[in-house]
């Protein structure tokens, strides 16, 4: 992948026809996927492309499976951010090309080439390669559960907090910026923002992964509302998209209060009360005392990573944490 991206982008009903005529060019190709998109779409994907896959299931992958590949010389990322994930590690580790075809808009992975990895109960990004292609069929991705959509949603309207923190960061303890990368981020926000059609959703998508392999880091699409999303998944078994949403709007309070923030935490309160998604500790499956911990452990994620972090800058203590929280209605 080079900075201009993936060399092919198709979205749109029936998009996997592009796919057919890709795969013309490989032989024996290997498609990571999970076991309910394999159950109802691969005879739907294999009869599209006219080809016959080697399957690997997501849940059944470690970090020595990649041994096994011998003879394959396309890796196929079918289904959600797993899926995706997994098909990355896979043409890290081979130096394979990779193809993601999302089932879902659910995440800002579909074309980056950055893998979200759990260990030890925490969850990290390992730098891998972006896909020579993304494939998103509308005909496929509308039918997903609605929620998923909402975690796309959340996690490019979370760029509202981690740009303006990137900015903060540049300034204050001159982190590494890239102007471009910031653009490109904001662009998709913007866009998000006016037009939350799914067509839409998935080039902001694509191009927040984009940012991320200009710039070489997640930085661009991740900040503290990251890291507290992070923290949450030891307790939490909430999608990932919505948990960085719902951290957005008390980082974005207090980059108000550093005078970084573009947008008002009640805007992104608005937009997502609109739309249904969690806006508060009951919502979300969390309580205030679980999510202060959270936010400590974000703090030392943030400084683990070499990121400056909002809540560091204005010395956040609990007591301002709880009262902000409350003011904001979580």
């Amino acid at each position: 992948m080079s900075c201009d991206g993936p060399a092919t982008i198709a979205i749109g009903e029936g998009a996997l026809v592009e796919l057919r005529r890709i795969m013309r060019a490989y032989s024996n190709p290997l498609c990571v996927s999970d076991e309910p998109i394999h159950s109802q779409y691969s005879a739907y994907l294999e009869k599209a492309t006219r080809q016959t896959f080697r399957w690997l299931m997501a849940s059944s992958y470690s970090q020595s499976s990649f041994k096994n590949f011998e003879g394959v010389d396309i890796v196929i990322g079918f289904g959600g951010g797993t899926s995706i994930d997994v098909a990355k590690l896979i043409a890290g580790k081979t130096g394979l090309n990779w193809i993601s075809v999302p089932t879902a808009a659910s995440h800002d992975g579909i074309a980056s080439e950055v893998a979200s990895v759990s260990h030890d109960g925490y969850k990290y990004s390992e730098r891998c390669k972006g896909p020579l292609a993304v494939i998103a069929d509308i005909s496929i991705i509308s039918k997903a559960p609605p929620r998923l959509k909402l975690a796309g949603l959340g996690d490019i309207i979370c760029k509202t907090s981690s740009l303006a923190e990137w900015k903060l960061a540049r300034e204050e303890k001159n982190e590494p910026f890239d102007e471009h990368a910031y653009s490109i981020v904001e662009n998709a926000l913007n866009a998000v923002l006016k037009d939350d059609s799914i067509e839409s959703l998935i080039r902001a998508e694509i191009d927040a992964g984009k940012a991320m392999t200009v710039f070489g880091s997640s930085r661009p699409c991740s900040g503290t509302e990251h890291a507290i999303s992070h923290a949450m998944d030891r307790t939490s078994r909430e999608l990932h998209g919505l948990q960085v949403a719902f951290a957005t709007p008390i980082c974005l309070h207090y980059l108000a209060e550093a005078g970084y923030a573009k947008h008002s935490p009640n805007e992104i309160l608005e937009f997502m009360s609109a739309r249904h998604m969690p806006t508060t500790f009951q919502e979300i499956g969390s309580t205030q005392i679980t999510f202060l911990d959270d936010i400590h452990h974000a703090i030392k994620i943030m400084k683990k990573r070499d990121r400056y972090s909002v809540l560091e800058h204005l010395h956040v203590d609990d007591s301002d944490l709880s009262s902000s929280l409350l003011d904001l209605g979580y």
